[in-house]
């Protein structure tokens, strides 16, 4: 991959069996040998997990699972850097803060969502009870709670107060609606966004590789924000540092037919959240 930096991809599920994402184990090796001809060589799994259920069978389950997956790919010799964590649904219960198992990497970031993929009605509280907590809550796909749409001035005060805000990458291009495009270009287009994920849910038909968003900034001129955002941000995460700033990228009009393909391509596949 000349001339691409190491990509990483702090957000999909992967792990077979456990949840919404790859069913067997076949498929998820499937669609790890698909991340390294993409460049993708740092990969963290991350199972949907219910904070009342960080201690549990499922959860033991999903650490059984996920060990096999490891094993069988480097058997295969897949060269991706794999490491297991969670997408949290905040649902009241309180985060043990010494569960390094729960983190992303060292640094006690942990990947949380809203429940339902709906904006609560107070999401400040949320937000910091996770704080409170003693951990750094990387909110995921922000830009797809139903509500996010007339309450974005939230977002900038969320990150003044240390929310690190992870977009998925086929928000870009409409694949989950034109509301969700709308909401993420223009977390770009203010530096909002501190990094890009997948969110892959092991869906045949769905386009939504770190890789080709990486492709669709740099081609709209903004290169040095999207190696911040698919590459600096996601290693600096998963080895325990801060996020830096993302200089902002506004994606102009000409990228909209594209971006109704995607769309169409995404409702194909879609499934999972």
């Amino acid at each position: 991959m000349n001339g691409v930096p190491r990509l990483a991809d702090l957000h999909c599920h992967l792990v077979p069996g456990v949840d919404d994402g790859a069913e067997t184990l076949e498929d998820a090796l499937g669609w790890l040998e698909a991340y390294e001809q993409d460049g993708i060589t740092r990969v963290a799994t991350t199972p949907h997990l219910p904070a009342r259920l960080a201690d549990s069978d499922y959860r033991r389950r999903v650490e059984s699972r996920f060990a096999e997956l490891e094993r069988a790919a480097a058997d295969r010799g897949i060269g991706v850097e794999l490491s297991l964590a969670y997408e949290i649904r905040m649902d009241g219960a309180p985060l043990d803060p010494e569960d390094e198992g729960l983190w992303l990497g060292p640094g006690g970031h942990v990947l949380v969502e809203f429940q339902g993929l709906t904006f609560p009605a107070e999401p400040d509280r949320e937000l910091s009870a996770v704080r409170e907590a003693g951990l750094m809550p990387v909110l995921a796909h922000p830009e797809r709670y139903a509500g996010i749409g007339k309450a974005e001035a939230w977002l900038s005060r969320w990150r003044e107060r240390g929310v690190v805000l992870c977009v998925n990458a086929g928000s870009l291009w409409g694949g989950y609606g034109p509301e969700p495009m709308r909401v993420a270009r223009g977390m770009l287009a203010r530096g909002e966004a501190d990094v890009i994920g997948s969110d892959h849910h092991a869906r045949p038909h769905r386009s939504d590789s770190v890789r080709e968003a990486r492709a669709l900034l740099s081609a709209g001129g903004h290169a040095e924000a999207a190696d911040r955002l698919v590459s600096e941000n996601p290693l600096a995460l998963l080895a325990g540092e801060e996020p830096l700033p993302v200089p902002p990228a506004r994606l102009e009009q000409e990228e909209a037919g594209r971006s109704r393909r995607r769309w169409w391509e995404g409702i194909l596949g879609a499934g999972g959240t």
